[in-house]
């Protein structure tokens, strides 16, 4: 075998490997609470400026505030945040045209991931369907309005 073949073969390896843990994780869990892109869209804004003061109000759907430290179930597009062999952190949209570091005008919805595990860098755009436990930022100087940790991808299908 060549090096470069060697590489390939420990790389697929890993990846498998990788995978099955994960597959593993998620076959072994409880159900997950069906929240979807509807209700992360469904985040209200409010800006306040007092004097030199910036801040922005969240007002969180019903389904997911309720949904807050619980599990859910969520498809989505990745969007790669740092170029590594492994990631941790991530982006996930609703449509690859929602990628914020594209040019598109505006940013549209996005869902900041944590996984559980370092994951394989994916191709940009990559399906994923993710489970994992919905945490609420209560920054009051972000639009960020919630991030999906402890995330393991579904088995693909």
């Amino acid at each position: 075998m060549t090096g470069s073949n060697r590489w390939t073969s420990r790389s697929r390896f890993s990846r498998t490997a990788l995978w099955s843990i994960l597959t593993l994780a998620t076959l072994t869990s409880a159900p997950a609470l069906a929240v979807g892109w509807e209700e992360i869209a469904g985040v209200g804004y409010t800006e306040v400026v007092e004097g030199d003061d910036w801040s922005v109000e969240k007002e969180y759907p019903e389904a997911l505030a309720a949904a807050a430290g619980q599990e859910i179930t969520i498809s989505g597009f990745y969007v790669p945040i740092e170029a590594q062999a492994y990631v941790t952190n991530f982006l996930l949209v609703p449509d690859p045209a929602d990628c914020p570091f594209c040019g598109s005008s505006g940013y549209g919805i996005s869902l900041e991931v944590h996984a559980a595990e370092p994951m394989p860098d994916l191709p940009e755009a990559t399906e994923l369907t993710l489970t994992g436990t919905v945490e609420l930022v209560d920054d009051p100087y972000t639009y960020q309005a919630l991030r999906l940790v402890e995330a393991r991808p579904e088995p693909l299908s």
